[in-house]
């Protein structure tokens, strides 16, 4: 019998490629989720209801190989709340007859597929412009946070770091809660702690590379840092528009955009977080433009990022608390004021020990 549920099995299954046409509906266009360099990825029901993303890889000879056995083997050991979690998969082959110089030949046909939990909100490419995020900082923050907590497992808590090199919104996933996962480690590598490599294969996507790559091919924990960056700031600052400003790395920027977004939270009726977001606002500019140092041995590691960002919510929760215990006090003394200019004296200022 196929395997129905990936609820019954404690790691990976395996699926048949004739369940996977069968989920997909023959990998039907309306199905399609998205699609990259390495193949493409469908949505699937499975017959418990129970919805999949079913990555479909395209055979390239030996880059395939490389780029399945790369993300099956990484993704396999990954467990957290912000890395895409990996269901199952598909490796098998087939004889087949095809058309080669005019003549039938028989050929090997290879489908390798990996299954992945389903993601309802898509990327956060998709996000970046649209206006359902426009005004909505404590969401973008929950993001920010949520991707540094993933890369601080991968970079942190492994017992061998494990290095993504092609962080980017579009491999940066969305469950139903917003709640961000890293995805795609068709790149990534295996790295020993503080070690710094070279490589002449082409990775990751132009405008997330690092200066050292693209003129060194070294990569490195700070590769993925500078990408980090760039997310972030894209996510702060908007998908193109921060690339129109020259001096990124100066005071006048991270001002101008702190003030941008003061003024797009006071416009908010109503809205009693604009201090704490600010604070937060300032402190992520801040560390995205430290990422994208173009000199790596400047940019933060991403341990101390998380810290400075739990430093700055415990700081934001303590304010907010002061401001409710003030406003609460200030509504006390107003009533009780009230109270004896009508010549009553309010039941709770009486003291009784029993």
């Amino acid at each position: 019998m196929e395997k129905t549920s990936c609820r019954t099995s404690d790691g990976p299954w395996k699926l048949s490629f004739k369940l996977i046409k069968k989920i997909t509906h023959c990998f039907s266009e309306e199905l399609k989720l998205g699609s990259g360099t390495f193949g493409q990825v469908y949505k699937g029901v499975l017959e418990d209801g129970e919805e999949i993303a079913v990555k479909m890889l395209r055979f390239m000879p030996g880059v395939d190989d490389q780029q399945f056995q790369n993300e099956f083997e990484n993704l396999k050991r990954l467990k957290h709340e912000n890395i895409v979690r990996l269901q199952g998969f598909c490796d098998e082959s087939e004889e087949t007859v095809a058309l080669h110089e005019g003549k039938l030949v028989r050929c090997e046909e290879i489908h390798r597929a990996l299954i992945l939990e389903y993601m309802p909100n898509g990327s956060l490419g998709k996000f970046l412009s649209d206006e359902y995020l426009r005004k909505k900082w404590p969401i973008r923050y929950r993001i920010i946070k949520g991707i540094c907590e993933g890369l601080k497992y991968l970079h942190e808590e492994l017992e061998v770091p494990i290095l993504h090199l092609d962080l980017k919104p579009d491999n940066i996933l969305l469950d139903q809660e917003m709640v961000p996962k890293i995805a795609d480690f068709g790149l990534s590598r295996l790295i020993g702690e503080g070690n710094t490599k070279r490589t002449l294969s082409p990775l990751g996507t132009l405008g997330y590379l690092p200066p050292e790559f693209i003129n060194s091919g070294i990569i490195s924990k700070q590769y993925d840092i500078y990408s980090l960056g760039v997310i972030m700031m894209r996510i702060i600052v908007g998908l193109e528009c921060y690339s129109d400003i020259p001096d990124r790395d100066s005071p006048e920027f991270v001002e101008h955009v702190h003030n941008n977004w003061r003024r797009s939270l006071e416009e908010i009726p109503n809205y009693a977080s604009v201090e704490p977001d600010c604070k937060q606002v300032r402190a992520c500019i801040e560390i995205a433009v430290n990422c994208m140092d173009k000199v790596r041995r400047k940019r933060p590691q991403i341990k101390d990022i998380v810290n400075k960002l739990n430093d700055i919510e415990h700081f934001s929760s303590q304010q907010q608390h002061l401001e409710t215990t003030d406003i609460s006090n200030t509504q006390w003394i107003h009533t009780r004021q009230q109270t004896r200019e009508e010549g009553l004296q309010p039941l709770h200022d009486q003291q009784h020990w029993m």
